[in-house]
C-alpha cells in the first residue's frame, strides 16, 4: 500500500462530502499523518517530485522537522485529551491548523470566544484518533444517490459495519457501536471512539483519516448546538444509518 500525500491530493482528492467540516486544513491533516506513518516505517522520504507548488509539501516538511518518533510515540500513548494537548506532535498541527483557520474569515469568530475552547478540542481529538491509524484506506468513494451513497462514503460507521468473514456479527458489535453514537460529552465520546479505531486496526481494517478527521470536526459541531437543521443532519444518525446497513446486507 502507497501512503503518499502526492497521490492521494493529485489523482484520488478528496471529496466535498470527505472535508465539508475540514474546510482548507486538508492537507494540513493528510502531511501531519502522512509524517506519524513516516515515523511507524522508519523511512525518512524524499521531498516529493510535484509539477508546480504542493501545499502537502511544505506542511510535511514543517512536521518532518517539529515532529520525532518519541513525539508520535507519546501522542499515541495519550489517556485523556488533556494529554494529548501538551504533546509536541499536536502543538505542531494546531500551530498549523489554527494559521489557516485565522486566515479564514468565516471561521474569525469562532476561535474568538466561547467557541475556540470547542474547536481546539476538537483538534485535540483529531489528533487523538488519527494517531491510532496505521493502515490507510485512500479511497474516497462517493455514490450519487440511493442506498449506494452510505455504503460507499468511507466512514468508520461503514467500516465497522462489516461482517466478520462470512459470520453475521459485525466487526463492531451492537452494544458497542450504540456506546459510542449515544456519548454525550467529548471526553466519553473521543476515548470511544480511539478505542474503536485500534480494535479496527487491530482486526486489519483500513481506515479513510480525512474521511474520520472530518466526522470528529462534524461531532464536536453538533455538540456545539446549532450545526443542523433536522435530526438527519447529525453525524449520530447518519453513522446510525451506514452501520446498520451494512450490518443488515
Amino acid at each position: 500500500m502507497t501512503d503518499t500525500i502526492d497521490k492521494v491530493a493529485s489523482t484520488n482528492s478528496p471529496t466535498k462530502q470527505a472535508t465539508r467540516y475540514l474546510v482548507n486544513c486538508t492537507f494540513i491533516v493528510m502531511a501531519w499523518h502522512q509524517r506519524l506513518l513516516e515515523i511507524k516505517n522508519k523511512s525518512q522520504r524524499e521531498p516529493f517530485q510535484e509539477e508546480g507548488d504542493s501545499p502537502t509539501t511544505a506542511y510535511l516538511q514543517f512536521f518532518r522537522t517539529t515532529i520525532s518518533a518519541s513525539d508520535a510515540a507519546k501522542l499515541k500513548r495519550c489517556q485523556h485529551m488533556d494529554d494529548v494537548a501538551m504533546q509536541p506532535a499536536f502543538i505542531a498541527l494546531w500551530q498549523q491548523v489554527e494559521s489557516k483557520l485565522l486566515q479564514n474569515d468565516a471561521n474569525q469568530s469562532t476561535l474568538g470566544n466561547k467557541s475556540s475552547d470547542n474547536t481546539f478540542a476538537a483538534w485535540l481529538a483529531v489528533a487523538w484518533v488519527l494517531s491510532q491509524v496505521r493502515t490507510v484506506d485512500e479511497r474516497y468513494l462517493v455514490a450519487s444517490t440511493g442506498k449506494s451513497k452510505r455504503q460507499l462514503n468511507n466512514t468508520l460507521a461503514r467500516v465497522a459495519g462489516q461482517r466478520q468473514d462470512d459470520s453475521e456479527r459485525a466487526l463492531i458489535t451492537p452494544l458497542r457501536f450504540e456506546k459510542l453514537i449515544s456519548a454525550r460529552d467529548p471526553d466519553n465520546f473521543v476515548s470511544l471512539l480511539a478505542r474503536m479505531v485500534a480494535q479496527l486496526q487491530q482486526q486489519g481494517q483500513a481506515i479513510n483519516t480525512i474521511w474520520l478527521a472530518n466526522d470528529i470536526l462534524h461531532w464536536f459541531a453538533d455538540y456545539q448546538g446549532s450545526n443542523y437543521r433536522t435530526p438527519k443532519d447529525k453525524l449520530t444518525v447518519q453513522w446510525s444509518l451506514t452501520y446498520y446497513q451494512m450490518h443488515s446486507d
